[in-house]
């Protein structure tokens, strides 16, 4: 009985380090794949940055420059882009502004 007790717990080790998570990670790929919209940012998986503007099908046409537009497939999508604006990066230039006028009413 000990000798089979081994693999057993050998495979479930595998099973919960290695398959798993690669199930995990490609059913956030298909949910990824299958929320794709027009106007939304993405990354292909050659590194071309674009704004989606119309999904046919499979294929994603995708703005990479202004009039320039180019066919992909789905597959070809590796994310999106998410740009945050940051409240801390907005705050210095309020600040610089307001220093500005500030040394206004000092002369």
């Amino acid at each position: 009985m000990a000798n089979l007790l081994f693999p057993v717990l050998l495979l479930a080790v595998m099973y919960a380090f290695l398959i798993l998570p690669q199930k995990k990670k490609q059913k956030a790929r298909a949910e990824m794949l299958a929320s794709i919209n027009p106007g939304d940012e993405i990354v292909t998986t050659g590194g071309i940055y674009g704004g989606v503007v119309e999904i046919k099908g499979d294929d994603v046409y995708l703005e990479i420059a202004p009039d320039v537009e180019v066919r992909i497939t789905r597959g070809a999508v590796a994310d999106r882009v998410y740009r945050v604006v940051a409240a801390d990066a907005a705050e210095p230039e309020a600040d610089a502004a307001q220093g500005a006028d500030a040394g206004d009413d000092e002369k």
